[in-house]
C-alpha cells in the first residue's frame, strides 16, 4: 500500500490546476477605477479624494468607497468637502456595481442632475443633498426600480416632482425638502410603499392625494407649501403613522370627530385653516411629545381630562373661532 507522503505530489497538482480553473476576482477592476479617476478629474482633483491616485492599483483602499466582497466598488460617499467643484460628474455611470451614492454638503457642486444615473441599475441609496444642484429632477430616474431611498433635499431644484416616482416599487423613503419644487403632489405619490414621505418647504399646490390604504407609512411632513384641501383621511386610528405635520399651508377641512392613529409622536396642523373643535380622541394619544394646533379656525371648550398640563395653552393659541366659544380662553380655562 502506497504511504500517504506518496499522493502530496498529486494533491498539490490538483490544487494548482483548480486555483487555474478558478481565479479569484480582481479586486478593484480597471473598469472601476478609471472611472473614479475620472470622477476625481471632473471634481477639480480636490484634496478630500487624495487617496484616488492612479499610482495605487488596488481602489478598494481609497477613501470615500467601499466594495464588496467580489471586489466591485458598490458604495461612493463624498461629504463635508468645500474644495469639490464642478457639476456631478458623469463618469459615475461607470461604476455598474454601486449600490449607494451619497454627495452630501458639497457647496461646491452645481448644475443639473445628469440622466446617465439611470445606467445605475443596482443602486437602492441615492443622496444629492445640501448643494447648489439645480435643475429639473430627472423623470428617468424611476428607471431605477431598485432605488429604497433618494434624498435630494437642501438644494436648487425646480420644477414638478416627477409621477413616474409613484411607480417605483422599492422606494420607501423620499425626502425633497427645501427645493424650489412646484405643480401638484403626484397622484399616488403618498402610498403604502412609503414609510418616509418629506416635500417641505418648497412651493407645492393643490389638494393632498386621497389615500385610504392602511399602510405602513410612518412620517408625513408636507409643511410650508401652499397645500389646500382635505387632508382628513391621513388620519386613522388603524393607520401606524407617527409624525404628521401639515403646517403652513392652506388646508381646510373639520378637526372635530377625527380619530388619531395611537402611534402618533409629533402633530402639527398650525397655520392652516382647519375648523371644528378639538377632537376627543387626541385624549388617549399618551405618545405624543408634540403638539401644534395654532394658527387656524378651531373653536372650544377642550375635552375635558386633556393633556394641556403636558402641552401647556400654546399649541391652542392664535385661532380665529367664527361660531363656539374661543378656543384659547377655553384652554385658560381647565
Amino acid at each position: 500500500m502506497a504511504s500517504p507522503a506518496s499522493f502530496l505530489p498529486l494533491l498539490l497538482l490538483l490544487l494548482a490546476a483548480a486555483a487555474h480553473c478558478s481565479p479569484l476576482p480582481q479586486r478593484c477592476p480597471q473598469a472601476d477605477r478609471q472611472a473614479l479617476l475620472r470622477v476625481k478629474q471632473a471634481l477639480g482633483n480636490p484634496a478630500t479624494l487624495k487617496t484616488w491616485s492612479p499610482a495605487s492599483a488596488d481602489c478598494c483602499t481609497w477613501d470615500h468607497l467601499r466594495c464588496d466582497e467580489a471586489g466591485r466598488v458598490n458604495n461612493v460617499f463624498i461629504d463635508g468637502a468645500d474644495d469639490v467643484h464642478g457639476q456631478i460628474p458623469s463618469a459615475l455611470a461607470g461604476l455598474t456595481a454601486l449600490m449607494s451614492l451619497s454627495l452630501f454638503r458639497l457647496p461646491g457642486l452645481q448644475g443639473s442632475i445628469p440622466a446617465c444615473l439611470t445606467s445605475l441599475s443596482k443602486l437602492e441609496f441615492l443622496t444629492i443633498s445640501h448643494t447648489n444642484v439645480s435643475g429639473p429632477i430627472p423623470e428617468s430616474l424611476a428607471r431605477l426600480h431598485s432605488l429604497d431611498s433618494v434624498d435630494l433635499s437642501n438644494n436648487k431644484l425646480t420644477g414638478s416632482i416627477p409621477n413616474s416616482f409613484a411607480d417605483l416599487p422599492s422606494l420607501r423613503s423620499l425626502d425633497l425638502r427645501r427645493n424650489q419644487l412646484t405643480g401638484p403632489i403626484p397622484a399616488s405619490l403618498v402610498q403604502g410603499q412609503f414609510m418616509s414621505l418629506v416635500l417641505s418647504y418648497n412651493q407645492l399646490t393643490g389638494p393632498i392625494p386621497r389615500d385610504d390604504a392602511q399602510d405602513e407609512i410612518n412620517t408625513v411632513d408636507l409643511s410650508h407649501n401652499q397645500l389646500s384641501g382635505d387632508a382628513s383621511f391621513l388620519f386613522s386610528e388603524a393607520r401606524p403613522i407617527g409624525k404628521v405635520d401639515l403646517s403652513y399651508n392652506n388646508l381646510d377641512f373639520d378637526l372635530s370627530k377625527l380619530k388619531f392613529p395611537k402611534e402618533l409622536t409629533y402633530l402639527d396642523l398650525s397655520h392652516n385653516r382647519i375648523r371644528g373643535t378639538v377632537p376627543r380622541s387626541l385624549e388617549a394619544l399618551s405618545t405624543l411629545q408634540t403638539l401644534d394646533l395654532s394658527y387656524n379656525c378651531l373653536c372650544g371648550p377642550l375635552p375635558k381630562l386633556h393633556g394641556v398640563m403636558r402641552h401647556g395653552c400654546k399649541p391652542y393659541e392664535h385661532n380665529l373661532c367664527h361660531r363656539g366659544a374661543p378656543l384659547e380662553s377655553s384652554c385658560h380655562q381647565l
